[in-house]
């Protein structure tokens, strides 16, 4: 799809990190703390090589939002991706959520362009009343109480939510699809700054994108220029193989050398003389204990990749289905790895 900036929503991988790609790609993922934490949730930003070079910082906020500062030609864009608790979830829980939502906006600078996007989990209807400068009358049924909590913020905040303003077919709206075919919803939305409306072009979906969830993918069209950032990269240690002084022989050897090396160090001469004798500590690591190389796990196997061609297949077929009742009986014969997947929302 040629897309610079990617927001996921349920990325399911716990802590956080950074995964870089050998494309150029990177993807930067929040998830739930913990060394045995559950795999649910979590939110992420997969960047093409080109926006990476124009990351100025970015920061796991929590297993529910993810903060990722980009510089510009104009001004500085940070993006907020959010996957917001559903309308089933405690009313503390969302409360929570948008509290913490506060919290990060408060943080990113007044000058900058911002921008939220990601599963709010939120109808906000076509009944724009009292809510005319945060939302257009384009969008799909009536308002939820997570469409208020979520309006009320972006009302707070002066943001416009972009699904709302663009008049597209009804097809080009939804964001979510029940596993049984029968309900539609848009509940993801891409948002902008109110001052900065006029920058963002279009707001859709892309049904056609395969991707293995019952969501589809929603795209922004933005017209700003990304500027590349000179960032100094952190540079790691060496890591070396210290199981190895367990061995009495090459303990006795890691001690020894230094004695030795201490022995050979000419008297009287300057301190720096002195250094330079005996400073080359990472060489006595490597001579007696060698380095610990990491070993990467294949980043996709070919049984993988099979089932996403057979995913793809049968995602097709419901695609090309006339009527509602021939992409139910497509997705009850053509069900292939992926169609069953169950999201959190579908749970609750």
């Amino acid at each position: 799809m040629k897309l610079e900036i990617l927001g996921l929503s349920e990325v399911r991988w716990p802590n956080f990190g950074e995964h870089k790609l050998p494309s150029g790609q990177v993807l930067l993922y929040s998830g739930i703390r913990g060394e045995k934490a559950p795999r649910h949730r979590g939110v992420g930003f997969p960047l093409s090589a080109q926006a990476n070079a124009a990351l100025i910082k970015w920061e796991p906020i929590s297993e529910r939002i993810i903060v990722a500062r980009f510089r510009t030609r104009i001004r500085n864009l940070p993006i907020i991706q959010c996957y917001a608790p559903t309308d089933a979830a405690e009313l503390q829980d969302k409360e929570n959520f948008y509290s913490q939502l506060d919290a990060v906006v408060d943080k990113v600078l007044k000058g900058d362009i911002k921008i939220y996007t990601g599963d709010f989990n939120a109808k906000i209807g076509s009944d724009n009343v009292d809510y005319e400068r945060v939302m257009g009358r384009c969008s799909l049924g009536d308002m939820s109480d997570n469409g208020e909590l979520f309006a009320e913020f972006c009302g707070t905040n002066d943001k416009v939510i972009g699904g709302s303003l663009f008049p597209h077919r009804s097809a080009h709206k939804v964001t979510r699809v029940s596993r049984d075919g029968h309900t539609e919803n848009q509940i993801s939305h891409i948002c902008i700054s109110r001052k900065w409306r006029r920058s963002l072009l279009d707001v859709r979906n892309k049904r056609s994108v395969n991707i293995a969830s019952d969501h589809h993918l929603l795209i922004g069209e933005i017209r700003l220029r990304i500027a590349r950032v000179m960032r100094q990269e952190e540079r790691l240690g060496r890591r070396f193989k210290t199981r190895r002084l367990e061995d009495p022989a090459v303990k006795r050897s890691f001690v020894e050398e230094p004695e030795t090396r201490a022995a050979g160090i000419p008297e009287g001469g300057s301190v720096e003389e002195q250094w330079t004798a005996f400073k080359n500590a990472r060489s006595l690591c490597q001579n007696n204990l060698g380095e610990l190389r990491a070993r990467r796990k294949e980043w996709i196997t070919d049984d993988t990749w099979r089932k996403i061609e057979e995913r793809r297949d049968a995602k097709a077929a419901i695609e090309r289905a006339r009527t509602r009742e021939a992409a139910i009986q497509s997705m009850k014969s053509n069900k292939a790895p992926g169609v069953a997947h169950i999201s959190e929302d579908a749970q609750s």
